[in-house]
């Protein structure tokens, strides 16, 4: 093969190229008022200046004992350790995916989807979304995670760290108790 011929295929396959990415229609944001969620309504309000609250008001029970010369520890989760939101679109769009932009540092974030209205929070069929490794944010960095399908519903569900710096003891059965952090986010944006 000439240099000429390579030459021309390589421009070819250049142009078609630059030709197939440039017609490809970049993600658009899906405006606030398609959005709802009933938990956490600041989270898809679309303005990044209010913040919402995310509560885990659940505990970590630790049980020091001492038994005969050893000392045994538990450490016990009640209830749930994360908070979830769950995000209804008005109709079923295909997502291409979510920004998350937190406050609080995020050590891990999952999200599930689902194609059917939201009626009975529990009577859902959720798909996880496996596009990313475990989602992590320090200082505020900008989490995004790709969906890449039809969407009607968003969970999303964020792992919350320990408030180490206030526990309580119990007096009669020596537990202590820790809370723990709330989850703070600016805004949850969708695209489509």
């Amino acid at each position: 093969m000439s240099s000429r011929t390579y030459f021309f295929r390589v421009c070819v396959a250049i142009g078609v190229w630059l030709f197939t990415v440039g017609c490809a229609p970049l993600p658009k944001r899906i405006a606030a008022t398609h959005l709802s969620c009933k938990t956490y309504p600041l989270l898809v309000d679309g303005d990044l200046a209010t913040s919402g609250f995310l509560k885990v008001k659940n505990f970590v029970e630790k049980n020091n004992a001492n038994y005969q010369r050893s000392i045994q520890y538990g450490d016990w989760i009640e209830g749930k350790d994360k908070a979830e939101a769950l995000i209804q679109l008005d109709t079923l769009t295909s997502v291409a995916y979510i920004e998350v932009h937190p406050i609080s540092n995020i050590y891990r974030l999952s999200v599930d989807t689902s194609t059917a209205e939201m009626t009975n929070e529990k009577s859902h069929h959720f798909e996880p979304v496996r596009s990313h490794k475990i989602a992590r944010s320090e200082n505020g960095e900008v989490i995004r995670i790709d969906i890449d399908r039809p969407v009607r519903v968003l969970r999303i569900r964020i792992y919350a760290n320990r408030d180490l710096a206030q526990p309580t003891r119990e007096p009669l059965t020596q537990k202590t108790k820790v809370t723990f952090k709330d989850i703070v986010i600016r805004e949850i944006r969708v695209y489509q």
